[in-house]
């Protein structure tokens, strides 16, 4: 038990390090904090209330038409992530080993349980959760004052290790106006992150992707991680390596691999070899598909010219701009599930209210609002087992 502590924490120290000084920070800067339940600190401020009064007084009626579209697109997002959480529980008690349907965004740490394709470094991570976070929040400061609502003020929230922001509007405001103004308003937020996703995916794929291409050739691939006690790990594959053959066919792409591992079936033994090295690797089943073959592993394109110093800071900004792009999905569609305190939950609320009155939705949304946070528990218990195997050796 106390090795896997201490393995634990050797391996996240600088993380734990980075969020004990977060921790530091806010106890040292205590009064400019509003604190709620001991573990949500709120910083209050003005900034962005000016640009918001700048756009919604310049792009009124477009930013007032993004919010009534936003109203349908939000509802069907709620529709959509509650159908994938009843499906990821039927998996979960139907597929063993299958992989998490949850995961917490943690950057920096090397969550138990969770493929090491999933891990968000912690610079990156800290400045894409922001970037998000500061879209969600501008666009329904954004609507709100496209129409006239006030907003008292703007600001940086810090929830437990969860980074956020927020904006307040006036709720006295809020409650004498019409159900769609409120629904526009609360749906801009996690639509605008659906959004921003399908404009980052679309630039990286036409601009961002074919202008490097251009520049660097393909010259084979590489893992960008490997499984631990997978085939690929068990026969000693590396990550960030260069492989150039498998079963002694030329691969200069993903493309390329793709195409020479369709033929490979689960127990078949291959070999994957670059100018130094052929390693032979007997395949394992793919726990989705127990008829195709499985490695372990996350590929990616390797390029000629990819280890100059112009290409890492070309690539760095555009492995951002990806994962602002999945953390904007991610978060966006989240902030649509029917719990009281998202957006999913404010927007349900409002219509329930409409539906039962104000007591019974209220009442309706709580046992609603506990149904889906037991749901939740029970798709991360993989990763809580996992981690307790992890830290305290727990088996």
């Amino acid at each position: 038990m106390t090795d896997a502590f201490v393995d634990f924490f050797l391996r996240n120290k600088f993380v734990i390090l980075f969020y004990l000084a977060v921790v530091l920070f806010v106890f040292l800067n205590r009064k400019k904090f509003n604190f709620y339940f001991k573990i949500i600190a709120l910083y209050r401020t003005n900034w962005g209330i000016k640009l918001m009064d700048k756009l919604a007084e310049k792009y009124r009626e477009p930013i007032k038409l993004f919010g009534y579209i936003s109203i349908g697109v939000g509802f069907i997002g709620m529709f959509f992530i509650v159908f994938v959480l009843i499906q990821s529980i039927y998996t979960l008690f139907t597929t063993p080993n299958a992989p998490p349907a949850l995961t917490p965004i943690l950057p920096g740490v090397h969550v138990p349980g969770v493929p090491e394709s999933l891990f968000i470094p912690l610079v990156k991570g800290i400045i894409a959760i922001f970037i998000v976070a500061v879209i969600h929040e501008f666009s329904h400061g954004v609507v709100a004052r496209a129409h006239n609502l006030t907003i008292k003020r703007t600001g940086i929230a810090i929830i437990g290790p969860f980074f956020a922001a927020f904006v307040e509007p006036d709720e006295k405001e809020l409650k004498k106006r019409d159900d769609i103004t409120n629904y526009s308003m609360v749906a801009a937020g996690p639509v605008s992150n659906i959004v921003t996703f399908f404009i980052l995916f679309l630039l990286i794929s036409f601009a961002v992707s074919p202008v490097i291409n251009s520049i660097y050739s393909p010259s084979g691939i590489s893992f960008s991680s490997i499984t631990d006690d997978s085939p690929a790990a068990n026969a000693g594959l590396q990550t960030d390596v260069t492989y150039t053959m498998i079963n002694n066919q030329s691969v200069t792409s993903l493309a390329d691999f793709l195409r020479a591992f369709e033929n490979i079936k689960p127990n078949d033994v291959m070999s994957i070899s670059n100018s130094e090295n052929t390693y032979f690797v007997e395949t394992g089943t793919n726990p989705d598909d127990n008829t195709r073959a499985y490695l372990g592993v996350n590929i990616y394109n390797r390029l000629a010219g990819d280890t100059t110093t112009s290409f890492k800071i070309v690539s760095w900004f555009t492995s951002l701009l990806s994962l602002i792009g999945i953390l904007s999905l991610g978060i966006g569609i989240a902030n649509l599930l029917p719990i009281g305190p998202l957006d999913g939950g404010k927007m349900l609320q409002q219509a329930l209210h409409k539906i039962r009155g104000e007591k019974k939705g209220n009442k309706t949304l709580v046992h609603l609002s506990l149904f889906f946070l037991l749901v939740i528990l029970l798709l991360l218990t993989p990763i809580f087992r996992e981690t307790a195997k992890s830290i305290f050796g727990i088996s």
